[in-house]
């Protein structure tokens, strides 16, 4: 006669243990594939659920437990065979009894047999203006409003004829064009500095107590380093925002000297090392300088001047949005590139070019060298 006992039975003196992991849950779902002739295909999904109140099974593999059945919804008495596919494993478990397939890889792509794969090719050519402009209300305001301070520098050096950039030595093109308005690393604009010319190398800071000794550019927007989730805090004052080190201080707080340490108390930084990157082409603000430079300087070195050196010179409709917020109206380009005191549309690059004057004719005369 066997004795129960704390879930054990003992029987012929042996000790045998009785299970007490509780059962575990089985979910059932359907899943349709679409495969040729619009055919669908419902197979029951059996997946493993949760344990509760019990340890989980020794075995790590799934696959090798034996499958229960279950009844999918909707149809009492039939049997499918449990299809869970394991993390990882390139085959597909069949969809019914009886029926199913592997597999196979098309362009790349892991799709069932008799399924046609098509692959989403990019377009040759990336179109995004169109993109932008779907994705923005206002998206010529937005535009306008970003390139203020660089159409206003544009413009102040094709009128004085002196070009300051902010870019790395080896571009023949400028991040940024720098204007009166845009600050300096001691945290002063170029305005406060000492007058300057477009051969000027070191212009100093004329407010009083300024250590710089050198106007060097620093971004003043977080547009300017990509960062413009800046504008969409409700309580965000632009005027507020600087550029940063990667000791966590901002510029002014460093020292404006040839190596830039930082001046914040207890601050090891001997270095400023800019925490951000260049929205134009992706490095650091370290890798930059700023040029001053003449017209004469800017085409004997390739780099854009006159009407090409307007932002989107290249792009008539953003050009016309930057100048005046509307793609259709280009008389401020007419009214630089036409009449009289206009920009002249092409330059000689040297001395051996002849220049065309508008408006002249042609007199015949050919000059006889010996």
């Amino acid at each position: 006669m066997a004795e129960k006992k704390q879930g054990r039975t003992i029987s012929s003196g042996k000790l045998n243990k009785t299970s007490t992991r509780p059962t575990q849950k089985v979910a059932t779902q359907n899943v349709t594939f679409s495969g040729p002739n619009d055919e669908h295909v419902k197979r029951g999904s059996e997946r493993q659920g949760a344990f509760h109140g019990g340890a989980r099974p020794k075995s790590k593999n799934l696959a090798s437990r034996p499958s229960p059945r279950a009844t999918p919804a909707g149809q009492s008495g039939a049997n499918m065979e449990r299809a869970l596919v394991p993390k990882g494993d390139q085959r597909l478990m069949p969809a019914a009894r009886g029926g199913g397939g592997q597999v196979q890889r098309q362009q790349g792509l892991i799709v069932p047999k008799g399924y046609t794969a098509r692959p989403v090719i990019p377009a040759k050519k990336a179109e995004l203006i169109s993109v932008a402009r779907a994705m923005n209300d206002d998206f010529a305001g937005k535009v306008k409003t970003l390139f203020d301070p660089e159409r206003e520098a544009a413009l102040a050096a094709i009128k004085t004829g002196v070009y300051i950039g902010w870019r790395c030595p080896e571009f023949t093109w400028d991040c940024i064009r720098v204007g009166d308005m845009s600050k300096c690393f001691c945290g002063h604009l170029l305005n406060q500095h000492a007058q300057y010319t477009g051969r000027s190398v070191k212009v100093k800071c004329a407010m009083g107590g300024c250590e710089c000794k050198a106007f060097a550019f620093v971004p003043g927007r977080p547009e300017d380093v990509g960062e413009f989730w800046f504008q969409r805090r409700r309580d965000f004052d632009p005027s507020t925002w600087r550029a940063k080190c990667r000791c966590k201080h901002s510029h002014d707080q460093h020292a404006p000297n040839a190596y830039k340490p930082c001046k914040a108390k207890g601050c090891r930084c001997s270095q400023f090392e800019s925490n951000f990157l260049c929205a134009a082409c992706d490095r650091h603000w370290e890798d930059h300088e700023t040029f001053f430079e003449t017209e004469d300087m800017r085409r004997q070195g390739g780099i854009p001047c006159g009407q090409e050196y307007l932002p989107f010179a290249e792009m008539p409709d953003l050009r016309n949005i930057v100048l005046t917020g509307k793609e259709d109206d280009d008389s401020p380009y007419r009214a630089l590139t036409e009449g009289e005191g206009a920009i002249p549309r092409a330059l000689p690059f040297d001395n051996n070019t002849p220049v065309q004057f508008g408006g002249q004719k042609k007199s015949g005369f050919k000059p006889v060298y010996d």
